[in-house]
């Protein structure tokens, strides 16, 4: 016969939270598992693949004019700069999948009028966590800050094919990032679409210019062969599987 095991409160509550709960902030979703293969599990993990996307021209990493201004407007102009992101010591925080604030060079500080101020991922849009968060939106802001933590530089490149800030006063950049697996930098917007938790929209001019190109592919091109591949793959909102803080 078998025999029944009665379970405390205490550690039913223990068990019911570890159930429901998922982590929303800095820390790493991943913390203690690592990255899941969504093989093992009902929901969606991002996947531990090689980066197989574009590469920025170093050339822009030398530049020290970020931008310049055309009939009184600030376009960008394919340079890059380093940013800081720390949230622990107040240097930048994840705003949702395709939004952070970082911390600055004082020259594009002064420039940006949102507050908090913050960067605007070009050519990515991920879904909503203010309010009701929908279905893949915490997933991606988790990811992102999960791959912000983890790099060991954070650059980013502004476009001579958009202007330097969009309507809301954010900061307009392709945000990339140097991780200790790879010697050369890695485009984190590609990153978002390429694991299926954004889609490539809001194209007004970026990523098409001659500043933004990489093995004959412009940034755009770059960043919908990253969503079909998320899309063969089926990862993310592409796949059958479950969003895990859904």
């Amino acid at each position: 016969m078998m025999k029944k095991f009665l379970l405390s409160p205490i550690l039913i509550s223990i068990l019911l939270i570890s159930c429901t709960e998922l982590p929303q902030t800095e820390s790493s979703l991943f913390s203690q598992n690592s990255i899941l293969s969504s093989e093992s599990s009902p929901y969606f993990y991002p996947v531990e693949i090689p980066y197989d996307g574009l590469r920025i021209d170093p050339s822009y990493l030398t530049y020290t004019d970020y931008y310049q201004s055309i009939d009184n407007v600030n376009w960008g102009n394919g340079g890059a700069f380093e940013v800081q992101y720390n949230p622990p010591l107040g240097q930048g925080f994840c705003v949702d999948g395709d939004t952070t604030a970082f911390s600055f060079p004082q020259i594009i500080s002064d420039l940006i009028t949102a507050s908090p101020k913050r960067v605007r991922y070009f050519n990515v849009d991920t879904p909503e966590t203010s309010g009701i968060p929908q279905k893949w939106g915490l997933l991606a802001k988790q990811y992102v800050c999960d791959k912000l933590l983890e790099a060991d530089q954070i650059y980013i490149q502004t476009d001579p094919g958009d202007k330097l800030l969009d309507r809301y006063g954010r900061l307009l950049g392709w945000i990339w990032i140097k991780l200790p697996s790879d010697d050369n930098l890695q485009l984190l917007n590609y990153w978002i679409v390429r694991q299926g938790l954004g889609e490539v929209r809001y194209l007004f001019g970026a990523g098409e210019t001659s500043a933004t190109t990489y093995g004959g592919k412009t940034y755009t091109e770059w960043m919908y062969v990253g969503q079909q591949k998320a899309m063969v793959d089926q990862y993310g909102m592409h796949s059958t599987l479950l969003d895990p803080y859904q």
